[in-house]
């Protein structure tokens, strides 16, 4: 595996996730023909974004929100999959995410192993167990919380990502670093 496609792929997630979080919240999340399970996994992906004890943290600034990005296209990956006639729907609406989780998702995926690739996919569809806010995913998902509330806190998040260019190069060169840190994290225990 390339460390420079990885870096290009980071730099390129790093530096759409701002816009990207809000779309998908907007385009992905509100779409009324997602059955509920689907639903509540794209929703557990939002609220991965924004829980602050993620796999790589977002204290150590842009790289840690690398996992969030990658988090966003694993679900796109299973609407893909289970819904492919939702997933297409969405390709007018945001062409750069459908299309960043076909072959970029890919390339990511196969440089973790898959033990930690699927470790890290039911991190963040662990919807059960996922609280931000006094809320859940599920919650959120099933129109038992205001949907506003949902897009409100990404357009908080959303501040937080307004990641200077230079940043996003420079994270995004340390990409070996994040996936040293979704191995030690996801690792099972022996």
């Amino acid at each position: 595996m390339s460390t420079e496609a990885l870096d290009t792929i980071a730099e390129a997630w790093l530096s759409s996730l701002q816009q990207d979080i809000k779309e998908f919240v907007r385009v992905v999340c509100d779409d009324p023909e997602l059955d509920e399970s689907l639903r509540d996994r794209v929703h557990g992906a939002v609220f991965y974004a924004l829980v602050p004890g993620d796999v790589i943290p977002d204290s150590i600034g842009v790289l840690g929100y690398l996992d969030d990005a990658l988090a966003l296209r694993i679900a796109l990956d299973e609407v893909r999959r289970e819904a492919p006639e939702r997933f297409e729907s969405w390709r007018d609406r945001i062409p750069e995410m459908i299309e960043s989780a076909g072959d970029a998702l890919a390339t990511f995926r196969e440089s973790l192993d898959e033990a930690t690739y699927e470790a890290f996919r039911q991190r963040v569809f662990a919807i059960e167990k996922v609280e931000f806010k006094g809320r859940r995913a599920s919650e959120v998902a099933q129109g038992k919380v205001d949907p506003g509330w949902l897009a409100a806190e990404v357009s908080v998040l959303a501040l937080k990502l307004d990641f200077k260019p230079a940043a996003v190069r420079a994270a995004a060169k340390r990409v070996d670093s994040a996936l040293q840190t979704f191995h030690q994290r996801l690792q099972p225990r022996r």
